[in-house]
């Protein structure tokens, strides 16, 4: 079965770029692709050494690190698509999602060792999140990057929204990403020879749905994850 995976470049699961990538993964899982959600901040990244500049081809795969960075590489070279969402920090993606981005050049780097990149022919798609021009400009570099690395653009490959945190109820955004989703999901299933969708989809009430889905979700995780009050944890009693 064709994977996506999701790659959350945001502290927080279900802010505004967490919540957007849900829905654009649920409209790929309709479509009949399997998903996988990785959140960085959970995840150990060591920052790129920049072995790329050493007369030997150090640089490929699966990287000098040991850490959950060669777990989350292996996971790329094997999936299919991408959508990679974040909040936007100075014009760019978070620090954790351009530490990704470095560390991907193992992946790209195989070309020095005369394979493909083992980004190649990988279908991507963008989420953004902040405010002002720095949605499109972080957008922009995020897609710009991947497709130098090989990958694949489909058509409305960059959904963004200004509301932070509130981007869930942003109808617009909402429904970008759910076609950010389904048509990543459409060039994989082009690509492997079947039919996918590659146009852009007007549908409020596939909107509402996953909405609601990952609303409900948020709902629950904000509960497990409430502030306890002071003094909650003590025992009573002598």
């Amino acid at each position: 079965m064709p994977k996506i995976l999701g790659i959350l470049g945001s502290p927080h699961p279900y802010g505004g770029s967490g919540t957007l990538l849900r829905c654009a993964l649920y409209a790929a899982e309709e479509l009949g692709l399997e998903t996988e959600l990785i959140e960085l901040y959970r995840s150990k990244l060591e920052p790129c050494v920049g072995c790329v500049q050493d007369e030997e081809p150090t640089c490929k795969y699966p990287c000098i690190f040991e850490d959950d960075g060669r777990e989350i590489l292996q996971k790329l070279k094997t999936a299919e698509g991408y959508i990679l969402a974040s909040p936007v920090y100075w014009y760019g993606p978070s620090g954790p999602l351009k530490i990704l981005i470095d560390r991907m050049t193992a992946l790209e780097n195989m070309v020095a060792l005369g394979e493909p990149s083992y980004v190649e022919g990988k279908v991507v798609g963008i989420i953004t999140v902040g405010a002002d021009a720095g949605v499109t400009l972080a957008g922009a570099y995020l897609l710009s990057v991947l497709n130098a690395m090989g990958a694949m653009i489909p058509p409305w490959a960059h959904a963004y929204s200004h509301r932070g945190k509130e981007a869930l109820f942003d109808d617009r955004a909402v429904m970008d990403a759910i076609n950010v989703g389904r048509l990543v999901a459409g060039l994989i299933l082009r690509v492997r020879g079947g039919e996918g969708p590659l146009a852009y989809l007007e549908d409020f009430d596939l909107l509402k749905r996953i909405r609601a889905r990952v609303g409900e979700e948020k709902k629950k995780w904000e509960a497990q994850h409430e502030p306890k009050p002071a003094g909650s944890s003590r025992k009573s009693g002598p």
